[in-house]
């Protein structure tokens, strides 16, 4: 059984508000309650930590002056963290209020490297903003089971610190699906769903803009992925029809799921541009690499 002693929580905020603090909001009854502490780690303007610190003095803010990406952010806030539980929250989310509480009851019940749960929808208003959440987040939607095997996404995770600390060297080389996780199953690491464990994708989210960070997103994520180069280039043979299959793919979990299936037929006629530009990036980041599409993915 692993003994969680104390926790920490980590943000990485680029986009700042209303998503960083409608995040943090989430987070405050919670995180007093366990004593966890909750670090923020922000990039730019120092004006922008500044207020992070004024309008939530029990969080930590770690301040970074120049862009970098999540995921370097995420390791600032990893090499500053004190808990035995790391837990990761993406600005974009809400934590349900018990969030942490899961996540500690889950990681308790044996020897494990990770647990993480679904990301579940905020009942968007619009049609573009269920665009974002099936296309990003298809592959964790709600509901879980008990018992079932399912990836675990960075958006809601947590880690045993003292396992993470062992990968510091990959923590800000790629997305950390991609490039940490692959590593921590190879080496025997137990990744276990926590079904109870919820956070909420909240919106709005501009159209062209999610297109663009479609993009950079992808890119970033093929560029980081360690696959040889014949598997790359049967990916680049097969990008034409590779659109049409990841929406099959979408469809069959929106449909097992009866997750918001009325919303996914209203999102069709977006989500295929969608996922064209999807299938861009990672063609690109196959070809050439991430480049520094990682400190474009906000």
């Amino acid at each position: 059984m692993n003994d969680v002693k104390s926790v920490s929580v980590i943000v990485a905020s680029i986009v700042g508000p209303p998503f960083l603090d409608e995040c943090l909001m989430s987070l405050e009854k919670q995180a007093r309650e366990l004593d966890a502490e909750v670090l923020v780690v922000a990039c730019g303007d120092t004006q922008f930590a500044e207020r992070i610190a004024l309008k939530f003095p029990w969080t930590k803010v770690i301040h970074r002056p120049t862009r970098e990406s999540v995921p370097d952010l995420r390791r600032h806030g990893l090499e500053a963290a004190h808990g035995d539980l790391v837990a990761i929250i993406e600005e974009h989310c809400l934590a349900a209020p018990d969030w942490l509480k899961r996540a500690i009851e889950a990681y308790g019940k044996g020897d494990i490297g990770a647990v993480g749960g679904p990301v579940v929808n905020y009942n968007y208003p619009r049609i573009r903003d269920w665009v974002v959440y099936f296309c990003e987040y298809n592959g964790y939607l709600p509901p879980w089971r008990d018992g079932e095997a399912h990836a675990l996404g960075s958006a809601n995770i947590a880690y045993s610190r003292a396992v993470l600390l062992k990968y510091r060297d990959a923590l800000g080389s790629g997305y950390w699906e991609a490039a940490l996780h692959s590593r921590m199953i190879a080496d025997g690491m137990r990744f276990s769903p926590a079904p109870e464990m919820l956070v909420y994708h909240r919106g709005p989210f501009d159209y062209g803009y999610y297109l663009r960070q479609r993009y950079w997103f992808s890119r970033a994520f093929a560029g980081a992925r360690n696959w040889p180069g014949s598997k790359r280039a049967v990916y680049l043979v097969l990008s034409p029809v590779a659109p049409f299959l990841l929406l099959a793919r979408m469809a069959g979990r929106v449909f097992s799921r009866r997750c918001r299936i009325d919303k996914f037929l209203q999102a069709l006629p977006l989500l295929m541009p969608a996922l064209a530009v999807y299938v861009a990036g990672e063609c690109v980041g196959y070809l050439a690499g991430p480049g520094d599409a990682l400190l474009k993915v906000e």
